[in-house]
């Protein structure tokens, strides 16, 4: 399956995997860059359990769906999805293809549901700090998926984390509801 990603980064994908890039470029760069990813993740482990205890929940769903913004400018997803932009259906077919997720389109009722399908969390900041157990951090995935499919679809979406990793899941399901 990494192989299938590498390729689809190489190949047909439009700059999507950028996040992957970027991890193989931190693991050759000097310590003092690699620690900044450590500081940031534990930055969030400390954190997150604050907003957990001190912010009624919708209101740490808004902040933390917000903060998602972050990520997806890291990645420059904007430039990335360009080739992608109105055009749904090949999106669908390129994550599907080139990520290995497992995508149930409905579009008479505007709904996607997305599998990851990947045994563990992709998130980044869980990937430099396992011991960050928030669940809380689907917030910020269901931010980047909003802002990753309505930027492709060209118009708002909703996305709810049905079912993640670290709720105990067996994988990350994303429903989208497209406006």
């Amino acid at each position: 399956m990494q192989s299938d990603r590498r390729r689809f980064l190489a190949g047909a994908c439009t700059g999507l995997c950028a996040c992957g890039l970027g991890r193989a470029a931190a693991e050759t760069a000097p310590a003092a860059v690699q620690a900044k990813p450590a500081l940031a993740s534990k930055w969030v482990g400390v954190l997150l359990p604050q907003i957990e205890q001190h912010v009624d929940e919708p209101t740490a769903r808004k902040m933390i769906k917000a903060a998602a913004a972050a990520h997806f400018e890291q990645l420059d997803m904007d430039k990335n999805l360009a080739p992608v932009i109105g055009k749904l259906d090949r999106f669908i077919a390129e994550i599907s293809e080139g990520w290995g997720w497992k995508i149930e389109y409905d579009k008479a009722a505007g709904v996607i549901v997305a599998d990851e399908n990947k045994p563990d969390c992709v998130c980044p900041m869980r990937k430099d700090n396992a011991a960050l157990q928030s669940t809380y951090l689907c917030y910020c995935s269901e931010g980047f998926a909003e802002r990753m499919f309505a930027t492709v679809a060209q118009r708002p979406v909703e996305a709810v984390v049905v079912q993640s990793v670290l709720r105990g899941a067996k994988t990350c399901r994303y429903k989208i509801t497209l406006g």
